[in-house]
């Protein structure tokens, strides 16, 4: 049975679709009777759209930046 940290640890996957049929299903299954991780997977997709129309226009105008370049990486996992 898939418990809670499961879908913590497993969210980005689930949202790239970088699981297996199996795992996908379990998750979803989870989502079905779980408010909480539903609740927290809602997050993680309104952060990434959010990250995605914060990303400055100039191309590198905040590469100094260790958090914006990572979240830039979360955000092209997304794509």
């Amino acid at each position: 049975m898939i418990k809670c940290k499961d879908l913590t640890e497993k969210a980005s996957d689930y949202l790239d679709g970088n699981l297996s049929l199996r795992k996908r299903i379990g998750l979803s299954f989870h989502l079905l009777i779980c408010r909480p991780c539903r609740n927290y997977l809602q997050q993680i997709r309104s952060t990434i759209k959010t990250v995605k129309v914060l990303q400055p226009k100039e191309k590198g105008a905040y590469d100094t930046c260790p958090l914006v370049k990572k979240l830039r990486e979360l955000s092209r996992k997304q794509d």
